[in-house]
C-alpha cells in the first residue's frame, strides 16, 4: 500500500505532475522503493512526502517523458536520462525527507 494517496499528493504535497489515474501505480512503486531503503525511524508525514517526491521522479523517468531528440527519416530516438541518473535522483530526493545519512546511504 502506498504511503501517500492522491489527496495527500495534491493537497499537502502540492503535487501536480502526475494525473489521478496514473498516481496509484507510481505511488505504489515509490513506496516499494522506499521500503527497500533501510532508513532510521521517521514520521508518517516525511514518509508520505518522500513517496510523493519519488513517485514524481519515477513518473518523469518514463521513456516517453525523457525524449531528448527524435528523427523521422530512418526513425531514430534519443533519451536524455540514464537509469543510473534516475537512481541517483531517487536517493537524493528521498534523503530530503528521510534520514538516510544515519544508515550510510549518502
Amino acid at each position: 500500500m502506498a504511503y501517500a494517496d492522491y489527496t495527500f499528493y495534491t493537497a499537502d504535497f502540492h503535487g501536480n505532475k502526475i494525473s489521478e489515474t496514473d498516481y496509484p501505480c507510481f505511488a505504489e512503486r515509490a513506496s516499494e522503493y522506499l521500503d527497500s531503503l533501510s532508513f532510521a525511524e521517521t514520521d508518517e508525514i516525511s514518509l508520505a512526502k518522500a513517496c510523493c517526491a519519488c513517485a514524481e521522479i519515477m513518473y518523469s523517468a518514463q521513456p516517453d517523458k525523457q525524449i531528448a531528440s527524435e528523427k523521422v527519416g530512418d526513425y531514430s530516438i534519443s533519451y536524455s536520462t540514464t537509469q543510473t541518473a534516475v537512481a541517483d535522483e531517487l536517493i537524493k530526493t528521498a534523503s530530503r525527507y528521510l534520514n538516510l545519512r544515519s544508515v550510510g546511504w549518502i
